[in-house]
């Protein structure tokens, strides 16, 4: 694998001069609008000790991306950011438009479609075109040159989502859309701040059957016995020492399935999880969908609730909850450069990183 040096460049601030003799040409250069911006969306605020967000910021505060970049830290929904993308002045394009938010390759972005709605995933976003919550962003705001880029873990591995989502931030022309296939990872250092993607390797159990470090290391091995790691070792990391050292991270992930029935006599009545999962398996769509996720049917958490469900003509119909829940526990493996020994972030356009449409 061939990486590219790095180069250091010097810059030197020259102080200048000029005298007060031409106000009326000062006022000229300040009517001229400017061509472009950009903007940062710091999609929330942390709730953990995870400092996502708040180094996120700051990593953009020190290093501005894009023409005239506008760092905003706002709980902002999809709505909300494409009303924003609709008030640039008229004449004048986005640039670059950068959205952090966590996100992961199974249930998409952690962005609300609107506020107090739901997560930003392919069904969400369909739903609310169909209700017609999306806004449609004006002509004139993009070129060939604007580049709409996703911070979000794993997202590029979505390819329905992303191709969703490209087709959402068009209007007249399509912008350039890009996303990490790896874990994104924003540190505060002691002068500045640092942006690393991560490798990143799934063990799971259920919420309320933690499995311990030994149990989690062997199904890592199992899962991937080509990686080179010390298992336990990562696993008992949080935050690593040196660059090149493997850690952990953990966070859930949910799933559910709603099946409608003609009568109650219809509606199965599933009392343990291993009924349930017989159940899942006689459902092909649903397993479908568990199948692309890559989860273990008997590392989540099941449980079903019994509701009633109002069709488009009105009819109330008896259905039924499938929900589960598992606990993931990621093996994160910082991008590092063998020769520098330090991290570093590849071009937008290498493949085998990110997925730009």
């Amino acid at each position: 694998m061939q990486f590219n040096s790095w180069k250091l460049f010097f810059v030197f601030m020259l102080m200048t001069f000029s005298f007060c003799a031409t106000d009326t040409r000062l006022e000229e250069v300040r009517r001229i609008p400017q061509k472009y911006r950009s903007v940062t969306f710091i999609i929330g605020s942390d709730k953990s000790s995870n400092k996502y967000y708040t180094n996120a910021a700051q990593f953009f505060r020190q290093h501005k991306t894009g023409v005239n970049n506008t760092v905003k830290i706002t709980p902002a929904s999809l709505v909300d950011i494409l009303n924003y993308l609709n008030t640039i002045p008229e004449g004048e394009k986005w640039d670059k438009v950068n959205i952090v938010s966590h996100g992961n390759s199974w249930t998409g972005l952690a962005i609300k479609i609107k506020k107090k709605g739901l997560r930003t995933t392919l069904e969400s976003v369909l739903n609310a075109q169909q209700n017609g919550e999306i806004p449609i962003l004006k002509t004139g705001i993009f070129d060939e040159q604007s580049h709409v880029i996703l911070y979000a873990c794993g997202l590029g591995l979505n390819e329905p989502l992303m191709h969703k989502l490209k087709e959402v931030f068009s209007a007249d022309m399509s912008p350039i859309l890009t996303s990490t296939k790896l874990f994104n990872i924003f540190a505060v250092g002691k002068k500045t701040s640092k942006h690393s993607l991560a490798f990143f390797y799934n063990s799971f159990y259920k919420p309320n059957k933690y499995l311990g470090k030994p149990n989690l290391a062997k199904q890592l091995e199992k899962r991937y016995p080509e990686v080179d790691i010390d298992w336990m070792a990562a696993l008992k990391r949080k935050l690593p020492k040196t660059q090149d050292q493997a850690f952990s991270y953990m966070y859930k992930i949910p799933i559910s399935w709603t099946e409608v029935y003609q009568s109650n006599e219809d509606r199965p009545k599933l009392k343990t999880e291993n009924q349930i999962i017989n159940w899942i398996l006689d459902q092909p769509e649903f397993l479908n969908l568990v199948k692309e996720f890559d989860i273990p049917l008997n590392k989540y958490q099941w449980s079903v609730q019994y509701r009633n469900y109002t069709n488009e003509a009105g009819e109330v119909k008896p259905a039924m909850r499938v929900k589960g829940k598992t606990v993931v526990m990621s093996v994160l493996q910082q991008l590092v450069d063998p020769e520098t020994k330090d991290t570093f972030v590849p071009k937008l356009t290498d493949e085998r990183y990110f997925m730009t449409l």
